[in-house]
């Protein structure tokens, strides 16, 4: 009869339990690796000083708005937008939407809304939106600017604000 200690220790069970848990780390560890090669964060900045001076910039472009006094509401229904300003505060023919996805930046895009009527702009987007978005709003001339943050779909209007 043969007793478990004659036999040798590759024949035996209890060190491949023990090894197999170093070694699905060490496999789960390089798949990690291998994930977080292929994917960018798009929320890391690489230049603070360049990103800190846009965001200036920006903030000079909602202060203009501010003493433009220029207030305005979005509506957005199915694959469509509609901007009614408040009053008309001698705008332009056209004005500039980008939305900005909160976490992936590949879904960002702008679209040109027209004039229609005297407060009204639309404008068609290239499909309907869901999610959390960023709104900005500016005219041709990109000398103000507007904002916003919605959950879409949304069942209201949403102010616009500085």
């Amino acid at each position: 009869m043969m007793l478990s200690h004659d036999k040798p220790w590759y024949k035996q069970v209890w060190p491949w339990i023990l090894l197999a848990f170093p070694l699905v780390s060490f496999i789960k560890a390089g798949h990690t690796i291998y994930v977080m090669q292929g994917a960018n964060p798009d929320l890391v900045v690489d230049d603070y000083y360049k990103e800190g001076r846009a965001i200036n910039m920006n903030l000079a472009l909602y202060r203009e708005a501010a003493l433009r006094n220029l207030q305005a509401s979005t509506l957005i229904a199915g694959n469509q937008v509609i901007v009614r300003f408040q009053e008309n505060k001698t705008l332009g023919q056209h004005l500039n939407l980008e939305f900005f996805h909160n976490t992936i930046a590949a879904k960002d895009f702008a679209v040109t809304a027209e004039r229609s009527g005297e407060n009204l702009y639309v404008a068609t987007l290239p499909s309907t939106l869901t999610g959390k978005w960023n709104l900005v709003v500016s005219d041709e001339h990109k000398d103000w600017k507007l904002r916003a943050t919605a959950m879409l779909p949304a069942e209201k209007e949403i102010p616009l604000g500085y």
